[in-house]
């Protein structure tokens, strides 16, 4: 009875180890028609029928039936905003967030899939560019902003997206001169699935953030990636749980340039950062998302890349550029965004 026991259960084991594989000569890129016009760095994959995309000119679409058919719309007199971010909690409901100096940075959300438009937050803080948020659930949220007085600019929200307040500057650690995020992809800022936040950060440093929760202790690690210029840094984070995260990045002006742009944790001993040794091909990366327990998907202006270890080793998918992505809860289908409405569906 003990022999059958351990042979159903590695047999189990097998067959999750080979759903969890992602054969890359199997993957497909399929490009799909939006009526998106300008460049998109927001989307949010809210389930596999369901995607919300944002961009510059006050752009936006969304599906609710797998890309089959899109709603494409500009939010009213909003033409000259850059929709950096967007939280999709359903085809109905959306947050977009604009990302400029000043008031450039604001939040919109919509009940009615994008008919009509409230304006819920605008920022008053002259150096508050809206770099990126997300949510740990439909009603509590989190947004920040490059630094006001010395400190990462933390809002919060309660009630889903409608109202905004600053979290205690206090409790946020002073950043380093010259340290700042970048709103590339709206994923330089997540949670991890036990509600604990990360932020990627670059420019004269690029460092990863982590609090279990706002209110409690930050830890700050430093990181082996690119720094020490105002275009390079950490661009993306993605937390699968508080012990495997992976983030990636490099130089936004020299988005060819290798050696330094994937980082991840390494456990071993005192937790520090590590760039892989099979990462040393990556070119500049502005987003990054798990498909599954062991394997990555990363996009960049160069191309997009897959991961199926962990991150420890990478192999280019395709070379058509994109700014960012996101991956179905389930795993079962991704989503890619770019320039000039170039949006993608991939497959596995």
């Amino acid at each position: 009875m003990k022999n059958q026991l351990f042979i159903t259960l590695l047999i189990a084991g097998l067959v999750l180890s080979s759903c969890n594989n992602i054969d890359p000569e199997k993957i497909q890129i399929v490009s799909h028609q939006t009526g998106m016009t300008g460049t998109m760095r927001g989307i949010d994959v809210v389930d596999e029928q369901t995607v919300w995309i944002s961009g510059s000119r006050g752009e936006f679409c969304t599906t609710s039936d797998g890309g089959e058919n899109w709603i494409f719309g500009q939010v009213p007199g909003a033409d000259s905003l850059d929709f950096r971010d967007v939280h999709g909690f359903s085809d109905q409901i959306a947050l977009l967030m604009s990302a400029g100096p000043g008031d450039a940075s604001k939040i919109f959300k919509t009940m009615d899939g994008g008919k009509i438009w409230k304006l819920c937050y605008t920022n008053t803080e002259p150096k508050g560019f809206f770099d990126g948020m997300d949510f740990l659930d439909e009603q509590h949220g989190v947004l920040f902003s490059d630094p006001v007085d010395d400190r990462l600019n933390m809002l919060v929200t309660n009630d889903g997206g409608e109202n905004w307040t600053r979290f205690h500057p206090e409790l946020v650690p002073e950043i380093a001169k010259g340290e700042y995020a970048f709103a590339a992809s709206g994923t330089s800022i997540q949670y991890d699935p036990s509600g604990g936040i990360w932020i990627a950060t670059g420019g004269s440093v690029a460092r990863i953030w982590f609090t279990p929760e706002l209110g409690k202790e930050w830890t700050i690690w430093d990181s082996p990636a690119l720094q020490g210029d105002g275009a390079e840094g950490l661009f993306s984070i993605a937390p699968r749980s508080t012990i495997r995260v992976v983030a990636v990045g490099g130089n936004y002006q020299n988005i060819k340039k290798t050696g330094l742009n994937v980082v991840k944790q390494n456990r071993v001993g005192e937790v520090n950062w590590e760039v892989p040794d099979g990462a040393d091909k990556v070119p500049f990366m502005e987003s990054i998302k798990w498909v599954n327990n062991s394997s990555l998907i990363a996009c960049g202006p160069p191309g997009v890349w897959l991961s199926t270890d962990f991150g420890e080793s990478w192999i280019e998918i395709s070379q058509e550029g994109f700014h960012t992505m996101d991956i179905s809860e389930n795993g079962k289908t991704g989503w890619l965004a770019g320039n000039k409405g170039v949006v993608s569906q991939i497959l596995w």
